[in-house]
């Protein structure tokens, strides 16, 4: 075979990469909360621009409003969380985004940490791998989550896809996401409201429940991770109706997080003082809608006050956040 031969079989074989990677992009879920818009416009923020970084499932990305907290404390956050999103994920996810970042707060949303990795499913996968671009933690979560044998759809999921041709539309021809920003940073604007059946927890009497030795493993690592880093983590509670199912779990993760000296802020706890209006503050049953994280932001704020010397370095990007805190926050309707 000649060289040009060889250049050519090169030539093709890139040019059909090119091609598979173009219709992955327009074969992609277009969810309601589409995370690949809320995930890649996190590679869009200027380097070295956060103080604060959220991870975990939708509770993050409905609890923890970045505008609302650069409005209370000048700190500027982004949240990086996917539907369920597995522990194992976001510990990728959290190197991803420290290997642009250097935040000084880690907030992970704690939900996952009860679940074993053999319970999570494939939309859970699909979720948190679909938005991220192709790199090492994309490659990284396929290998450690998901089964010899089944990483091909993962890696180009135009093999799992391919079946919505009938339904698409000029939406999925959009790639103007690719190069802008959220304005919600990686928040998920919800307004639509219902009443939801929560009150103030109270772990005494409860029966701890053991973890996933697994996610335990985890959570130590993410620890080491933020020291190492100069930043500190702290697990966040968010409430839900069916959070009594969950609180021997809980009961136990307060346990290991006094143990391991790891910072939990769990709103269960502190859910009278949010002074939460359960008719109008939550979107579903599990999750606030703006209204309702405009109030967990705040009281997720004063801790950070309390707990943390987090003084602010001005940024340009400040004033572009509060004119997005005065536009959907201040002028929200009521």
């Amino acid at each position: 075979m000649t060289k040009t031969e060889k250049l050519r079989i090169v030539g093709f074989l890139l040019l059909a990469l090119l091609l598979l990677l173009g219709a992955c992009a327009v074969f992609d879920r277009k969810t309601v909360c589409y995370y690949t818009e809320k995930v890649r416009g996190f590679y869009n923020e200027p380097e070295q621009s956060m103080d604060v970084i959220g991870f975990g499932s939708s509770r993050m990305y409905c609890t923890l409003d970045p505008l609302v907290l650069h409005h209370e404390t000048g700190l500027r956050a982004y949240v990086l969380a996917t539907q369920q999103q597995p522990l194992r994920a976001t510990w990728h996810y959290m190197r991803e985004a420290l290997s642009r970042q250097n935040p000084r707060l880690l907030i992970l949303e704690a939900t996952m940490a009860f679940r074993p990795e053999s319970e999570i499913g494939e939309a859970e996968l699909r979720d948190c791998l679909d938005p991220l671009p192709w790199g090492r933690s994309k490659i990284a979560i396929i290998r450690e989550l998901v089964p010899a044998g089944q990483r091909a759809p993962y890696y180009f999921n135009f093999l799992k896809y391919h079946q919505r041709w009938k339904e698409l539309s000029a939406k999925d021809f959009d790639f103007s996401f690719v190069g802008k920003r959220d304005p919600f940073r990686g928040y998920v604007y919800l307004t639509p409201e219902r009443g939801a059946n929560c009150r103030a927890q109270d772990y005494a009497g409860v029966e701890a429940v053991p973890l996933p030795e697994e996610n335990l493993r985890l959570l130590r690592d993410m620890a080491a991770l933020a020291k190492e880093r100069g930043a500190a983590l702290l697990l966040l509670a968010a409430p839900y109706e069916t959070v009594t199912d969950d609180l021997g779990a809980l009961k136990s993760l307060h346990r290991f997080c006094a143990a391991e000296g790891i910072d939990f802020l769990d709103l269960n706890l502190y859910y009278d003082a949010l002074g939460l209006d359960e008719a109008r503050d939550f979107f579903d049953s599990g999750h606030f809608n703006f209204r309702g994280s405009t109030k967990a932001t705040a009281c997720i704020a004063a801790y950070i006050r309390e707990h943390y010397a987090l003084a602010p370095a001005p940024d340009p990007l400040d004033a572009e956040i509060a004119a997005a805190y005065e536009e959907w926050i201040v002028k929200a309707p009521e």
